[in-house]
């Protein structure tokens, strides 16, 4: 996979003292660009990707923050919300008002660590760089996959990092939905404060539409 950035992009061409807010654009629209290539809509206003098909609807926002720093830090925040058409539909037949949201980066970006070390957080980012840490306040160890990149002095290879992050953890959810197997290996990593919140929700909804014998089990080691 290959990519470049075009002669004329602010990504080519810009200084220490370029506002923030016009690189965070430009990266925006760099992915925007990649992603329309391949049949995805792109929001410039407030960007954002999106793409559906007859069973999943994926909205990708891209987010920044006031801490930005020029010449030094422009925040990039990756924030995916997941909605099941299938469920949307079974439940409007039944007259049922619901958005069919069954997921959001908090269920996805975040892994219960098998380990005896209570606390422990691992956290990795999209270009591989990894932080190792104990939480005294919550002691589930994670695995958590940080979904906010510092994108000043952005090259070709990182951006790469980017697309490869947003289609290994988010967009592998189309053809994940229709595996039981994948769900239950998802499931089996989550922290019951995450299963929790997705139990008597749309994402449990979905499952009992589509695997039917199957039950989200609690989870039953590794827990706060």
């Amino acid at each position: 996979m290959n990519w470049k950035f075009e002669e004329e992009s602010v990504l080519k061409n810009y200084s220490e003292s370029t506002p923030c807010k016009e690189i965070f654009q430009a990266v925006c629209d760099e992915i925007g660009k990649y992603f329309t290539e391949k049949g995805w809509k792109y929001s410039r206003s407030r960007p954002k990707i999106t793409f559906k098909n007859k069973d999943l609807k994926i909205d990708i926002a891209f987010w920044s923050s006031g801490s930005n720093t020029p010449g030094n830090f422009v925040n990039l925040e990756i924030l995916p919300q997941i909605y099941s058409l299938e469920l949307l539909n079974k439940l409007k037949s039944e007259g049922i008002k619901s958005k069919g949201h069954i997921l959001s980066f908090i269920d996805i970006f975040y892994e219960r660590l098998e380990t005896s070390e209570k606390g422990k957080k691992i956290i990795l980012n999209a270009f591989g760089e990894k932080i190792e840490r104990i939480d005294e306040y919550n002691r589930t160890s994670e695995l958590i996959y940080n979904n906010s990149i510092n994108v000043y002095g952005l090259n070709e290879i990182e951006f790469l990092k980017i697309i490869e992050f947003i289609e290994r953890k988010i967009i592998v959810w189309f053809k994940r939905i229709n595996n039981i197997e994948q769900i239950d290996l998802f499931l089996k990593k989550l922290a019951e404060r995450n299963k929790t919140r997705l139990k008597g929700g749309d994402f449990e909804k979905l499952i009992e539409l589509k695997y039917p014998d199957y039950k989200i089990e609690k989870t039953t080691a590794n827990t706060v």
